[in-house]
C-alpha cells in the first residue's frame, strides 16, 4: 500500500532562524531551525533569511545562499504544528 507525501504549499519567515511552513495535507508547522545554523551556507542575517523558496516539487526549502532542507526535516525541529482551519 503506498502513501502521499505532503506538499509545501506556503512559507513564512516571521522571525531569524525561524519559519512556518503550511503543508498539503492542512498542517501548519512552526520550525526553529537554529540548530542547523552550523551549516556553512545557512543564512547570516534576517535579510537572507527571507530569501526562501520551496523546490519544484514542494519537498524541500532552499535559500540563495544554498542552504536547503527538506520537509522532514522542518517537522522534525518543530516546535509547535496545528491544523489549519478551512474556509469556504
Amino acid at each position: 500500500m503506498g502513501s502521499t507525501y505532503s506538499l509545501i504549499v506556503n512559507i513564512s519567515t516571521p522571525e531569524y532562524k525561524k519559519i512556518i511552513v503550511e503543508t498539503s495535507d492542512g498542517k501548519r508547522y512552526f520550525s526553529d531551525l537554529s540548530p542547523l545554523s552550523q551549516v556553512y551556507c545557512f543564512p547570516k542575517n534576517k535579510i537572507e533569511w527571507d530569501k526562501v523558496s520551496s523546490d519544484s516539487f514542494g519537498l524541500a526549502l532552499a535559500w540563495t545562499t544554498r542552504f536547503e532542507v527538506h520537509l522532514d526535516q522542518v517537522i522534525g525541529l518543530s516546535y509547535k504544528s496545528e491544523l489549519i482551519e478551512k474556509t469556504a
